[in-house]
């Protein structure tokens, strides 16, 4: 999935347009819930070597939030890389090139806009 088609992807799948907060580097693009304004994902376009990754050319990313222990078992998976600006324990970097298929990528998108909703009252 590529950057512009993931952008596609969560506007018609939670209704979310990018949000461009930083005007140093506008080609941040972030993506908040309507009902509570958390951001559940954060996309750019970066070099590979930005993340440490020995390869050159430009790379996709979206950081999502995870669970940590679902971040623990990502570790050292391709694909996936500790979050690039954003807390490591609660979020991960996944690489759009190819090597997490749509529908992995997809289940963990879902997984971030639900961990950020809002939380169930006690009675």
């Amino acid at each position: 999935m590529t950057l512009e088609e993931l952008h596609g992807y969560i506007a018609s799948q939670y209704e979310s347009e990018p949000g461009h907060l930083f005007r140093q580097d506008p080609t941040i693009a972030i993506f908040k819930r309507l009902d509570n304004k958390k951001w559940f994902a954060a996309t750019k376009d970066i070099e590979y070597r930005t993340l440490g990754i020995e390869k050159e050319g430009r790379v996709g990313i979206v950081n999502v939030k995870l669970d940590p222990l679902i971040i623990a078992s990502l570790h050292g998976r391709e694909g996936f890389c500790p979050a690039w600006h954003m807390n490591r324990e609660n979020w991960v970097t996944i690489l759009l090139d190819g090597s997490v298929d749509d529908e992995e990528l997809c289940a963990f998108l879902d997984m971030s806009f639900a961990s950020v909703g809002p939380k169930a009252r006690k009675r």
